[in-house]
């Protein structure tokens, strides 16, 4: 597969090549001890990297997604929900560029522009997950600003947010109209984080509920107006299934790579193993679960690029490869024996995450009702839709 990226694109990808390095150093230790790879974090502000989605009028990159899809491989291929803790910052800068009213506004994105502070996307709920629409955690105004009431789920990085950006409803049951998007910070009083989930693994995305009891903010803290919000949040959508597709195709690499690695040193029977058909074959049928991943993976950003949406696109992207890499990391690790079991050999993690990015940005149900919605649009006068 052959793509091509400007020389502007080019610098950005070498530019994380330190990213993906620092990450390295530190994936494991981050997941075993809960906490953040700030390291990594650093090592991406140094590189020049933050608002890789925001304008370059605004101060950021532009970048098209397939630039940001490749980026997400290679964060992948070292620790998948590492990879994830780098993606909501930009989504929401890049919502505060284009949406942001306010001079504070211009402000913060400033600030978030240049790693002095952090942010993250704040938009599930316990009892709200891939239907948005339904949010309850409310804003009602008041002669100050805005005061906020709910619980939110699911939030990556959460007890080291410095500004959370939240959605929430401005009007109970009005479903999108009332759903906007305000910047709360993490020192608001009434604003408490839960401990991080018990989770399969993944603990280095540090994901928690968040707490919003009687919280009061100025009225400039709100940056996406009621009617907006949802389309804000789900404009994000699209880009965040493919680049959980491009990290399951890096962690699906590594895994390949891993269990070849080992196969053609591992003696038995006076040879090495990977003159086993039957092991190669398993071996071959990854290989091809991990080709096509990337040809739907880069597809879908291709489309997104070209048009702005790829709802389609993403789904089967994001289907398909954790799909594949959930199946392609078991094979890895079963040619291995029971040392694919060693967490030093690194594949128990990049599992764990795997099993975890299935369900996350949508589980495959999901992924199935926006494939199979494409499918019917043609037939709806047929079916009485």
């Amino acid at each position: 597969m052959s793509m091509s990226f400007s020389q502007d694109e080019q610098r950005l990808l070498e530019a994380n090549d330190c990213v993906v390095a620092a990450l390295a150093g530190v994936a494991a230790e981050c997941d075993r001890d809960r906490c953040p790879p700030r390291e990594a974090w650093t090592a991406y502000v140094a590189a020049g990297l933050k608002g890789l989605l925001t304008p370059k009028d605004k101060g950021g990159h532009a970048a098209r997604a397939a630039v940001m899809t490749r980026m997400s491989e290679a964060l992948g291929a070292v620790d998948p929900i590492g990879a994830i803790t780098f993606l909501p910052q930009e989504y929401c800068i890049a919502a505060i560029a284009q949406f942001g009213q306010h001079a504070w506004h211009d402000e913060i994105r400033a600030t978030l522009l240049a790693g002095a502070k952090t942010t993250g996307f704040v938009l599930t709920e316990p009892g709200a997950g891939s239907d948005a629409a339904r949010i309850t955690t409310l804003a009602s105004r008041t002669s100050e600003g805005w005061r906020i009431d709910g619980v939110k789920a699911w939030v990556t990085n959460a007890p080291y947010i410095d500004e959370y950006f939240v959605f929430v409803q401005t009007e109970a049951g009005s479903g999108a109209a009332g759903i906007a998007g305000f910047l709360v910070p993490r020192d608001a009083p009434g604003l408490t984080v839960s401990a991080p989930y018990e989770l399969l693994g993944g603990h280095i995305g540090n994901i928690c509920d968040l707490h919003l009891d009687d919280v009061r903010i100025a009225p400039e803290r709100l940056v996406v107006p009621p009617g907006m919000g949802l389309r804000a949040a789900l404009s994000a959508i699209d880009l965040a299934r493919i680049n959980v597709a491009a990290m399951c195709c890096g962690a699906l690499a590594t895994g390949l790579a891993v269990a070849l690695d080992y196969t053609t040193q591992r003696h038995a029977f006076g040879r090495p193993i990977a003159q086993f058909q039957g092991l190669q074959w398993q071996l071959a049928e990854v290989a091809t679960d991990l080709h096509a991943s990337r040809l739907m993976t880069y597809d879908a950003a291709d489309a997104l690029d070209q048009s702005g949406r790829a709802s389609v696109e993403a789904a089967h992207a994001k289907k398909f490869a954790t799909r594949a890499a959930l199946r392609g990391l078991d094979v890895c690790m079963s040619q291995m024996g029971a040392n694919g079991l060693k967490r030093d050999c690194g594949l128990p993690r990049l599992f764990e995450h795997v099993k975890i990015a299935h369900s996350l940005d949508g589980t495959t149900d999901i992924q199935n009702v926006v494939i199979s919605r494409a499918l019917l649009a043609p037939y709806r006068e047929r079916l009485g839709a």
